[in-house]
């Protein structure tokens, strides 16, 4: 049985502090976690929940020790801060013939993570230990150029040199499949995004003329960029988890839907885009306008073929009261061949079939007239419809390739 523990750290407004002690175990059968507060870190007026389902705040005067439900090796709240994807691609990389666990994922990934939560050894402060034994590399900044060729390099060997290692450290504490890093522009993070190489389309063009779409329907979408680096596509957009503030970098609290609600990976496909406006009303500060942002990303989804809408890709901050929808992320559509088209998550009373009618069905649970809903899906439709083939193009997508995207939007299309 192989037992490590962490300290969790909250980076606050002065700095990270130590919140609590995280205990993992790993034993051939089971694994699981166990999470206490310290007392200090509830007696701040400034404590933020490491996770706020799983993980509520307490009264500092009590004692509580957290175990993980069945199932469940660590806590949503420190999952989200640990890498997929990519990330876990670079781990293993660099790891040679020894898979890393759950708990190496979690200890490895660096300052680059999503959220405010950091881990060391000690109560003293954050410190990165990973198992390929070269540690941490503070402050390393990258060019856009050197991410580029390095991302690229890494999709074609078995094993990280040291050079390659460099690249561990601004990309393998972000979750997602795609190839990515962090960078700065300007003093601000950002995340770059690279081409994969069994890309059989531009993903970092339909990715941005997707997102700008999404920004003429009106939803909430960071500042976005493009750059053409050593001849490969690189799309950009800016880190919401981040905020420059001159001398002092502040980190904002982020939980994912899957923390949110306290759900597994393999049960995603049993939550609905209602089971999210149910977190909205129990933890929201903003309630009504993110009922109404949550009904737009659902019906964008639906108009844009995007059926990549897991639990995963939907994002939460903490604004120092609740919790806010965090801005929109990961919207690439998916070209069809058959007609009728389902999402990730249910829509309405015909569960997740992907179509309008569905979606204005379960509106109320949105706060949303039905006049009022109709006229949103009317003037995104026309958004759409009218649009998408201007942002394909102003992205550099090549017209036979947006012959093939032409059928993500035909639900759009053909109904205006």
């Amino acid at each position: 049985m192989a037992t490590v523990r962490t300290y969790v750290f909250v980076h606050l407004a002065g700095g990270p502090v130590p919140a609590g002690l995280l205990t993992m175990t790993d034993e051939p059968r089971n694994q699981f976690a166990t999470f206490a507060y310290g007392r200090r870190y509830l007696a701040r007026p400034d404590r933020v929940p490491v996770d706020p389902v799983a993980l509520p705040l307490h009264e500092p005067g009590t004692e509580r020790t957290f175990r993980t439900e069945e199932g469940f090796a660590v806590f949503g709240g420190i999952r989200d801060a640990a890498p997929d994807g990519w990330g876990q691609y670079l781990m293993y990389k660099a790891m040679g013939d020894r898979l890393p666990s759950d708990i190496d994922l979690i200890l490895a990934s660096g300052d680059y993570r999503v959220g405010a939560l950091a881990f060391g050894p000690t109560p003293e402060r954050p410190e990165r230990i990973t198992p390929w034994g070269d540690g941490n590399a503070p402050g390393e900044h990258f060019t856009l150029e050197e991410l580029a060729e390095a991302a690229e390099r890494a999709q074609h060997v078995d094993q990280l040199d040291e050079n390659l290692r460099r690249l561990l450290t601004a990309g393998s504490s972000l979750g997602g499949a795609r190839p990515k890093a962090a960078t700065e522009i300007d003093g601000q993070p950002w995340i770059a995004k690279f081409q994969a190489r069994n890309d059989s389309f531009p993903e970092c063009g339909v990715e941005l003329a997707t997102m700008r779409l999404a920004a003429t329907c009106g939803l909430d979408v960071p500042a976005l960029d493009f750059r053409r680096v050593l001849e490969r596509d690189i799309y950009l957009i800016e880190r919401f988890d981040r905020q420059s503030h001159g001398n002092w970098l502040e980190r904002r609290p982020f939980a994912s839907g899957l923390t949110m609600l306290g759900a597994h990976e393999s049960e995603v496909s049993r939550y609905s885009y209602a089971d999210l406006a149910a977190v909205l009303r129990q933890h929201g500060t903003e309630v009504r306008r993110d009922l109404h942002e949550l009904f737009r990303r659902m019906v964008f989804n639906i108009l844009v073929t995007n059926d990549d809408d897991h639990l995963r890709n939907h994002g939460f901050l903490f604004d120092g009261k609740g919790w806010r929808l965090s801005p929109l992320y990961d919207v690439v559509p998916k070209p069809q061949v058959g007609l009728e088209r389902r999402l990730v998550l249910g829509v309405g009373p015909q569960g997740r079939d992907a179509t309008v009618a569905n979606a204005l069905a379960g509106a109320a649970g949105f706060d949303l007239a039905p006049d009022q809903a109709q006229a949103m899906v009317e003037d995104m439709r026309m958004q759409v419809a009218g649009g998408w083939e201007e942002k394909f193009t102003e992205a550099g997508v090549s017209a036979a390739d947006r012959g093939r995207f032409a059928t993500c939007f035909r639900l759009a299309i053909e109904n205006c």
